[in-house]
């Protein structure tokens, strides 16, 4: 007998992750640039309202979708039929540009009430409109992606990200350092952009492959909405467990706190990388495994997504914890730098989300969404109860535990759960192996920092390049290299 084919390895999905990991990670480059543009070239407090505004458009974006990004993916993945496809999506689409009217429109008339909520400052009410139009552009973007996604045009999706973010930061650096335009002013530009490359993607890819046809009786709705119904207060939920820490900050300290906070959260987000790829990439995948009734191959394909999950991911925790300081002097300004556990903590608490997100798609597959909403309502008790309890007494630090205790709980509960409808085998030999590399690795760095101060890029590249290799070479000298299978895979 044959050895049996693991889809993991198979040329279609690896070179989908490698194609969208490559443009992801450019994209977060250019997205980790925004970083020193915006907190060296604007206020603290502005800063703070930056990030105000992204992740509160993530809030709002959930509603405004009510789970269809993730429903085109469920429902047209492997449907061949174009008049069908098309009938699908623009119906979601429509029900999505209603929703994007209605909020916009109480953009406006409530700007003041919501920027004391989401600002703690009425003087920023002229954010709110743009906030709503930036948090429509980005839903429109998310809707459109996925329709290219559940066609497997991965590489494609990966290009249009790279696009959008790229030209995100070029209009902030042209529009703030060069123009001197204030930051509404940049913010209206950036969608303006945003949407001619929507309407670009729509005509292109879109409308010249499936057309334009729309239908009220011939579209499975029941299916559709039972699926994507209870995505909604799921996806707010998990938005909560990740960002409601700002707002906690935000009315218990101030928005100078939250600009602080936000920038070592924009470091451990570097964690979430590695899910980001191999989630969106793994997902149609799946899909189609489980539709094929295969869950010996999706057992198996969830299985080394893990195990490489984990080898990126712990080492990176480690290095960002130990260089999070002169990453953030160097990136930012000294006003920023925050202590190296809140770092550490946000980085664990990032990398525990991975796990549940990648485990989830199980659940998902079995149709258990509501069971998702149980166990990321749990979730979200257990963050909010910590960072009231835990702000208070220390500061931005007690919201970093509160993201780590609540992301934990989220990933054992979701990755035990799955179990009962997939043979999954979590990989708990190779994690012991990659934690011990790492604490090798975070020993030397640590002996290393004694001597050498690292006040430049060139040092801090140094630096990184020796906890880099002195990780690989430990690896390398495993029987079972977690590198050498990647470089025969690739």
């Amino acid at each position: 007998m044959g050895k049996r084919f693991s889809p993991f390895f198979g040329s279609s999905l690896r070179s989908d992750t490698l194609f969208y990991g490559v443009s992801v990670l450019c994209e977060r480059m250019v997205s980790f640039l925004i970083l020193p543009l915006l907190t060296k070239s604007i206020a603290q407090e502005l800063y703070g309202v930056w990030s105000q505004i992204i992740i509160t458009a993530g809030l709002i974006s959930n509603i405004i979708l009510m789970g269809f990004h993730t429903a085109v993916v469920r429902f047209l993945s492997g449907r061949e039929n174009s008049r069908e496809r098309s009938e699908i999506f623009h119906a979601m689409l429509a029900i999505v540009l209603f929703n994007s009217f209605i909020v916009i429109m109480i953009a406006f008339f409530f700007a003041s009430p919501l920027s004391h909520l989401v600002f703690r400052d009425v003087r920023y009410s002229a954010f709110i409109p743009l906030l709503g139009f930036f948090l429509v552009s980005d839903t429109l973007f998310e809707l459109v992606a996925a329709f290219l996604r559940a066609g497997k045009s991965i590489q494609l999706v990966s290009l249009y990200y790279f696009i959008k973010a790229a030209v995100r930061i070029g209009l902030l650096a042209v529009g703030i350092l060069m123009l001197r335009l204030e930051l509404d002013q940049a913010i209206m530009g950036i969608v303006g952009a945003q949407l001619i490359l929507i309407l670009f993607i729509y005509l292109k890819d879109i409308l010249r492959e499936v057309g334009l046809r729309i239908s009220v009786t011939d579209i499975p709705w029941r299916k559709i909405m039972l699926f994507s119904l209870p995505l909604v207060p799921y996806s707010i939920v998990i938005w909560a467990n990740n960002f409601v820490d700002r707002y906690f900050i935000l009315h218990i300290i101030d928005i100078t706190q939250v600009s602080i906070y936000a920038v070592g959260y924009s470091l451990a987000t570097i964690v979430g990388l590695f899910y980001s790829v191999l989630g969106y990439t793994l997902y149609p995948y799946l899909t189609r495994l489980w539709n094929a009734r295969d869950k010996i191959g999706t057992a198996e394909t969830l299985h080394k997504a893990t195990e490489y999950y984990l080898f990126c991911t712990i080492p990176v925790i480690a290095l960002l914890a130990n260089l999070g300081t002169p990453l953030v002097k160097i990136f930012a300004k000294s006003e920023y730098v925050s202590n190296w556990q809140v770092i550490f903590f946000l980085g664990v608490g990032i990398g525990s989300f991975g796990l549940y997100q990648l485990n989830i798609y199980i659940i998902l597959l079995a149709n258990k969404t509501l069971f998702n909403l149980k166990v990321s309502a749990v979730g979200l008790f257990v963050n909010v109860i910590f960072n009231t309890i835990l702000i208070p007494m220390i500061g931005i630090l007690g919201a970093a535990i509160a993201t780590f205790l609540s992301n934990s709980v989220l990933a054992f509960w979701i990755i035990r759960e799955g179990k009962k409808y997939l043979s999954f085998v979590f990989p708990w030999r190779s994690t012991m192996k990659i934690v011990i590399a790492t604490c090798i690795m975070t020993l030397i760095l640590t002996l290393t920092g004694q001597y050498v101060q690292i006040e430049n890029l060139g040092t801090l590249i140094l630096v990184f390049t020796l906890g880099a290799g002195v990780y690989g070479a430990i690896d390398l000298l495993n029987k079972n290299s977690f590198l050498l299978r990647l470089c025969r895979n690739i």
